[in-house]
């Protein structure tokens, strides 16, 4: 990624483009209990609100988007929505990211903007004039790992993918398993439980390019902005934060190193300032199966 990406390309979404090409390598992020959080950082979301929405209902890169603007036929407009969900409009110009709006929600994004600069009351509608295929990814300890096809209504769960994927493997951690989305404020990691009792709930609705992670219990998962996002064998007593990176080729060139993050299945994530710890001056902590580190991406 160019340093004149926008600030408004999210994390998530950078690394699911660069890496979906291997299935092979695979990474987890951890569920984790943070209320707010600035861009790169995992929070864990309400499942029953990240459900809201049918996936049909969520703008994705290559939809072509009909707005239209009521007695205002000068503002009425096609567009395409870009990789990066940055778009044109008149009079009041862009917008940064569109990708993962509803159409009402870019109504009234586009409304919000006319009505403070130009009219008085404007009436906008978004319609979706073509739609690109609804996508999930199912990565990890699974026997299919690969794209899911989403439908357009309610019925494209996490443990339904998990079943067209054919489901764990005998050694996938069943504990730890997350849906990674992009959300407002960064990557959400939603998770999933696979053995609930009836009524407890524990599944997530999918929305596109969703990515459901399943651990495997003796490997250690890297993932974000390293050289090669995958996972390594555990090394229990032995292996660190700084030795995991190491193995997946070090940094990236726009790796976050003072805002490492580990996580860990039942605690709350970890911040390693791996700037201090190369330095003498910060503790690597020792890792364990099942752990996750996170490297998030520099902001410019």
């Amino acid at each position: 990624m160019s340093p004149t990406s926008k600030a408004s390309l999210r994390p998530l979404r950078t690394w699911m483009l660069t890496t979906l090409g291997g299935l092979a390598l695979v990474a987890g992020l951890g569920a984790a209990g943070l209320n707010a959080a600035e861009p790169g950082t995992l929070v864990q979301a309400n499942i029953n609100d990240a459900s809201a929405a049918a996936p049909a209902d969520f703008l994705t890169t290559g939809d072509l988007v009909h707005v239209e603007v009521y007695d205002n036929p000068d503002l009425t407009i096609d567009l395409r929505v870009p990789q990066d969900g940055a778009v044109q409009f008149p009079l009041v110009g862009g917008i940064d990211d569109i990708n993962g709006m509803t159409c009402d929600e870019l109504s009234a994004k586009f409304r919000a903007l006319l009505e403070a600069r130009f009219l008085n009351r404007a009436l906008v509608t978004t319609t979706i004039k073509e739609m690109q295929p609804r996508r999930a990814f199912v990565m990890g300890a699974v026997a299919k790992p690969g794209a899911i096809e989403l439908a357009s209504d309610h019925s494209g769960t996490a443990i339904r993918a998990l079943s067209e994927a054919g489901g764990l493997d005998d050694d996938a951690d069943r504990r730890h398993i997350v849906v990674l989305r992009d959300g407002a404020n960064g990557p959400l990691a939603l998770p999933v439980t696979i053995d609930a009792a009836p009524g407890e709930g524990g599944d997530v609705v999918l929305r596109p390019n969703d990515l459901i992670m399943v651990a495997r219990l003796d490997r250690i998962y890297v993932t974000g902005q390293v050289k090669q996002p995958g996972s390594v064998p555990s090394d229990p007593g032995k292996l660190t934060v700084t030795k995991a990176i190491s193995l997946v080729g070090g940094f990236d060139r726009y790796a976050r190193e003072s805002k490492v993050q580990l996580l860990r299945p039942g605690a709350p994530i970890r911040e390693i300032d791996i700037t201090a710890v190369l330095k003498g001056q910060g503790e690597d902590p020792l890792l364990i199966p099942g752990d996750m580190i996170n490297v998030p991406e520099r902001r410019f």
